[in-house]
């Protein structure tokens, strides 16, 4: 079991700037550090995460092969040609 551990929010290199976009960026950072500790708390209770059935991979088709590219191609000439 993993224990919750206290965050401390880290302060930001401020340097010009209104003192309104000032305060707004500090908020921000405030809020921003406040969700990324509460979503790791939220993975306290979470189950494991099962292993993926199949193995990933990355399919990248522009096309279903180069012969369709091809065609398409010739076709676009022809009717190049053809619309002279």
């Amino acid at each position: 079991m993993s224990a919750l551990k206290p965050t401390q929010v880290h302060p930001l290199p401020i340097g010009s700037g209104g003192n309104a976009l000032k305060q707004q960026m500090n908020q921000t950072n405030t809020l921003l550090t406040m969700l990324n500790a509460q979503a790791n708390a939220n993975t306290k209770y979470d189950p494991a995460v099962p292993q993926p059935i199949t193995n990933s991979i990355i399919i990248e088709n522009f096309c279903s092969g180069p012969s369709m590219l091809m065609v398409i191609g010739g076709l676009l000439i022809v009717y190049g040609i053809v619309s002279k």
